[in-house]
């Protein structure tokens, strides 16, 4: 597996998205410091990026079935085995939210069970659909604040839960190879993650959950 030293000690330090008054580096810096990434991290880091990236999902609203078809092609692609346990870690924290929205939209049941291949929570969820938190509180406790956030409409504190819970993930993976493809990743991410958070404001947050609601009712 590939080391990347050189490439890690030029990364900048990020400090937590929510205190950060402005990026410590551009995007375009951080592509020029990605191009010593070996060809197939690379392509694999990218494949993740459109699937996951939060700028992007801010950008480019998917439904619940276009984010199932999408993971499924990602998965069959990218190999690299902590990059695939972060991808699935975000897919399923995607799913149990979309089953929150789908249920306080007024769905009878999840849509998500009849796509197969989002999470492996899918059918879980749907065989806990009338529990507030699906019994999945054990396991997740956000679930019971994420819920709370979504009936409250307060799409910046909903969306402030789920990027901690992604950060503190990221800072484990970095931590787990300090000079490895772990770490630049996981910088990759949270990088994502500290620009749609400054790029964001009240009124921006608002409309961001009206989109996700309309995603439910339209979208499936």
């Amino acid at each position: 597996m590939a080391e990347y030293i050189t490439l890690v000690s030029s990364l900048p330090y990020l400090p937590p998205f929510e205190k950060a008054e402005r990026s410590p580096i551009t995007r375009l810096r951080l592509e020029q410091r990605l191009h010593s990434l070996e060809a197939d991290d690379a392509k694999q880091l990218a494949i993740a990026e459109a699937l996951v990236s939060w700028r992007l999902s801010l950008a480019k609203p998917k439904t619940d079935k276009e984010m199932v078809l999408r993971c499924r092609v990602a998965l069959q692609t990218i190999t690299q085995p902590a990059l695939r346990e972060f991808i699935e870690f975000r897919m399923d924290q995607q799913t149990i939210l979309a089953g929150l929205r789908q249920r306080q939209a007024g769905f009878a049941t999840p849509e998500l069970e009849r796509a197969s291949g989002a999470s492996r929570w899918a059918g879980f969820i749907a065989s806990h659909w009338d529990d507030p938190d699906f019994k999945l509180a054990a396991v997740y406790p956000w679930i019971p604040k994420a819920r709370s956030y979504l009936e409250a409409n307060d799409a910046r504190s909903l969306d402030s839960l789920l990027m901690n819970i992604i950060w503190q993930r990221l800072s484990l993976i970095a931590e787990s190879n300090r000079f490895g493809f772990e770490a630049v990743f996981a910088f990759v991410f949270k990088w994502d993650i500290l620009q749609a958070w400054l790029a964001r404001d009240a009124a921006k947050a608002t409309g961001r959950f009206q989109e996700l609601i309309k995603e439910v009712k339209n979208g499936n």
